[in-house]
């Protein structure tokens, strides 16, 4: 099985949080795909066949494209690969790009999953994070999609913005589990170099969220979720029975992907691959035949990495058995040593063979696969 992930990186306004890839208009969108069904069509092998279990449009802002757009590059890939009957195909939408008509339209293209933006129901958090829809929006655009038949909707929550009031982030997770959604990605605000809430924060325009109120707000997401049939599968992702993100699994679980578009990685387990981050250069180089992307290939330690990284993401955890079968006596020395420190400060648990984050150790797992990782 694989997987193949288009990014469009459009936006029609920057988000104050983001730091992906992305083009803050739309100049450009229409060359952007002919090209991408270059690179597809060029890269046709580099998955060796193997049956496409997931497509996801990623970015950026897809909800850009035109559905004709969409309907080229879905038609190019079933042309160029094998695709499954049951494959899953995740749309990312922003709500303020969405009415009935266009909504239709990805339903009659078989797009059988929404990934859809909401970060809150609030408008003054939403108008703070520089998101263009407002709440009352939010609600129309997911009863219409339940009602045109869509049934595997994922929407977008932010939780950790600096001044917002537990109260408020409640109120959000409550009315969205409330419009009978079937998974709930709930992410910590994370301020990063490039957006606009670094420089504010470095002109002390910005104040992050205290470790207390951060730690309040990421315990009753979870607690609120387990509450209402939501499983806990992964660091930020959250699904009823039978809706986890399929593709993002895919990810955690070291399957192929192929990443088509500027600055989208590709997995083939040999090697990682990703395209220049540069819209125009990626276009150009492509019509001249020039490479677009760089390569790296794994070694030992990287291949160890990938599994620390990828496994303690999600709630299976890491395998002792595992380690100690495909990587040499150094590595698991490491591994075991490192394990041993990070049970007593109650940052991981023993489910039987598996290693698992615990509560406290989601909160700091970058710092956790920090310790863990061989270089």
């Amino acid at each position: 099985m694989a997987g193949i992930y288009f990014h469009i990186p459009f936006c029609k306004q920057k988000c104050s949080y983001c730091d992906f890839y992305s083009r803050k208009d739309s100049n450009g969108l229409e060359e952007l795909v002919k090209f991408e069904i270059k690179e597809l069509v060029s890269r046709k092998d580099y998955l060796n066949k193997e049956l496409i279990e997931t497509i996801y449009f990623g970015g950026g802002t897809p909800s850009l494209l035109s559905i004709d757009n969409i309907s080229e590059l879905l038609n190019c890939t079933k042309q160029n690969f094998v695709i499954s009957n049951e494959c899953e195909i995740t749309f990312e939408a922003n709500p303020d790009d969405l009415d009935e008509e266009y909504l239709k339209c990805l339903y009659s293209l078989e797009i059988n999953r929404l990934s859809i933006g909401i970060q809150s129901f609030n408008d003054s958090i939403l108008k703070f994070l520089g998101r263009r829809h407002n709440s009352k929006k939010l609600q129309y655009i997911i009863e219409t999609a339940q009602n045109i038949g869509f049934t595997n909707i994922s929407v977008d929550l932010i939780f950790g913005i600096p001044g917002m009031e537990l109260s408020t982030y409640l109120e959000s997770l409550n009315r969205v589990i409330k419009l009978n959604v079937q998974h709930i990605s709930a992410y910590s605000l994370t301020i990063s170099k490039g957006t606009l809430f670094y420089k504010m924060l470095k002109n002390n325009k910005l104040n992050e969220i205290n470790e207390e109120d951060l730690i309040n707000q990421f315990n009753k997401t979870i607690d609120l979720l387990s509450d209402n049939g939501f499983l806990h599968y992964e660091i930020s992702n959250y699904a009823k029975e039978g809706f986890k993100s399929r593709h993002n699994c895919s990810y955690w679980e070291n399957v192929k992907y192929l990443g088509i578009g500027p600055s989208a990685h590709s997995y083939n387990l040999v090697s990682r691959q990703w395209n220049i981050s540069d819209t125009k250069k990626y276009c150009s180089n492509i019509d001249q035949l020039k490479c677009f992307y760089e390569v790296e290939f794994l070694t030992n330690n990287d291949h160890f990495n990938e599994y620390i990284i990828t496994g303690l993401r999600n709630s299976n955890g890491v395998s002792k058995k595992y380690i100690i079968e495909n990587f040499d006596e150094k590595i698991s020395c490491h591994f075991m040593k490192k394990i041993k420190n990070l049970y007593n400060d109650n940052l991981i648990y023993f489910n039987s063979d598996k290693i698992v984050l615990t509560r406290k150790g989601i909160l700091i797992s970058d710092y956790i696969l920090g310790l863990l990782y061989c270089v």
